[in-house]
């Protein structure tokens, strides 16, 4: 973060001292180099309920990872309380009801003590019966809300909805309740650099493996997510990315974020094959020498994505060189921003084609060497959300994109392949740290962190998309935003 010059000790200081309406973040706390099986190692997990395999999966899940696991629920079912505390976690007693009893816990737990990031679990329940058993329910959040207001600096709270809140208008109505006050929790808890997050379990294992990269500083970018654990059906979800010897595909890749990406899934042992036009071949030695001079396998293909005989001209190349391909991260786009009263057919055409269009014509060229069990990762961004001034043609295909992942999602689930989305929002790159000073403030005081992000928290989040861990998600969009004040 050294790049962001808000972040500089120098400009701080006289930042904190000139009357501007600028609010400085929290440096967030991110990984470099390979996954561990201890990326938690160092923090805490706090887990309000503790009484099925859902919540034992959750709890086990952050413990594996290296966190140490205290458990709160006074109700805790003994059998699986047990299991935590064999494996090296505390039992604190107490009901996730208003302040005095989770926040007390947690301190009595020395969860905030030493400053450490604290994940805090907390399964949301079902109501039983009547109006006042939703209010018991609702009151719950506002004393886990009040827990994580008080946590450390990088700390993470993960809602969770299980199968017991379907089916009726109480469970219904809770889910709803949930929704709404992740919503806003998550840009109350940002500027501490901490995050909110909404798992809907459909499967324990699947759900514990996306609480362990959510919990982790991999997912330092990320807030505000609200995801489905389905069950896999390409193999159980697995700790850490496991790419060793597998076979990736990044379209647009000589540089920024698509760069990023390549020398991220290299690290974790994937033999990346980076594509982008033959004007970028220089950038592209680049980034294929870098990832070479750190032991990794990586290949440049030039082809334009955009036209047939482009990504043909890419499948043939693989099929030749690796015969199969195991993932895609269809990162190639452009932009060329014009109003509506002054945009081309020209300039509309090319932007659809390249970041849209182009998806389909590499998917299908690829098809004879997808293997099953691949994972597709689509390019979108959050202005295929919200939109913007300026750029009717980029959020037209950036919201098609996110179609695109979800028919693909449905289309491939037999087969075991996966599709996603992944929605950046204000990243520092070459081009937007050539932004003026003002109007980059701007845009970082729109996100909850007050910070723009980096190609590192893209690279992570697609690094974790086509990996083991991630086998339970298919068909979704992350927004990668820093939690981005408008378009939630």
């Amino acid at each position: 973060m050294q790049d962001d010059w808000s972040l500089n000790p120098n400009v701080r200081k006289l930042l904190q001292r000139v009357p501007l309406p600028i609010s400085l973040p929290t440096p967030l706390r991110r990984s470099a180099g390979r996954t561990t099986p201890n990326e938690l190692h160092g923090t805490r997990a706090v887990v309000t309920h503790l009484r099925d395999a859902l919540d034992l999966a959750l709890a086990q899940a952050v413990q594996h990872a290296g966190a140490a696991v205290t458990v709160v629920d006074a109700m805790g079912e003994t059998t699986l309380t047990g299991r935590i505390v064999d494996g090296g976690g505390q039992l604190v007693p107490a009901t996730a009801d208003l302040p005095g009893g989770i926040l007390s816990a947690i301190a009595q737990s020395g969860a905030t003590g030493d400053r450490r990031p604290v994940t805090l679990i907390h399964r949301v329940t079902r109501p039983h019966g009547n109006d006042v058993a939703v209010n018991e329910s609702t009151d719950a959040l506002l004393g886990v809300g009040h827990a994580a207001a008080s946590l450390p600096p990088n700390s993470r709270l993960l809602l969770v909805l299980g199968h017991d809140l379907r089916g009726d208008s109480l469970g219904g109505l809770m889910t709803a309740a949930t929704q709404g006050f992740m919503r806003s929790a998550f840009k109350e808890l940002g500027k501490s650099g901490s995050t909110c997050h909404l798992i809907r379990a459909e499967d324990a294992q699947s759900a514990g493996a996306l609480a362990a990269f959510l919990a982790s500083p991999r997912a330092a970018f990320l807030s505000g997510l609200d995801l489905v654990a389905q069950k896999s059906l390409a193999g159980d979800a697995a700790e850490g990315p496991a790419l060793d010897g597998k076979v990736i595909l990044v379209t647009g890749a000589a540089r920024g974020i698509g760069a990023a990406i390549a020398e991220r899934l290299a690290l974790e042992g994937a033999h990346v094959w980076i594509n982008d036009i033959a004007q970028s071949e220089a950038a592209a030695a680049d980034t294929v020498a870098q990832i070479r001079a750190r032991g990794g396998r990586a290949e440049f293909v030039a082809a334009d994505v955009g036209t047939l005989s482009g990504a043909q001209a890419i499948a043939d190349a693989i099929a030749k060189g690796a015969g199969r391909v195991d993932g895609v991260i269809h990162n190639a786009g452009i932009t060329r921003d014009r109003t509506l009263r002054k945009m081309s057919v020209a300039q509309w055409r090319q932007v659809l084609q390249v970041n849209f269009g182009a998806m389909y014509l590499v998917q299908n060229a690829l098809a004879p060497i997808l293997q099953p069990g691949a994972s597709m990762v689509l390019m979108s961004s959050v202005m295929g959300i919200a939109g913007n001034f300026g750029q009717t043609n980029y959020s037209t295909s950036k919201s098609a994109v996110i179609e695109l992942a979800k028919q693909w999602a449905c289309d491939g689930y037999g087969r075991g392949l996966r599709a996603n989305a992944i929605a950046p929002g204000f990243i520092l790159t070459d081009m937007t740290a050539q932004m003026p000073v003002i109007n980059r403030e701007m845009a970082k005081q729109l996100t909850a962190m007050l910070q723009p992000g980096l190609p590192l928290d893209v690279a992570d989040l697609a690094c974790f998309l086509v990996g083991a861990q991630s086998r339970g998600l298919t068909g979704q969009v992350l927004r990668c935003d820093g939690g981005m004040a408008f378009g939630a």
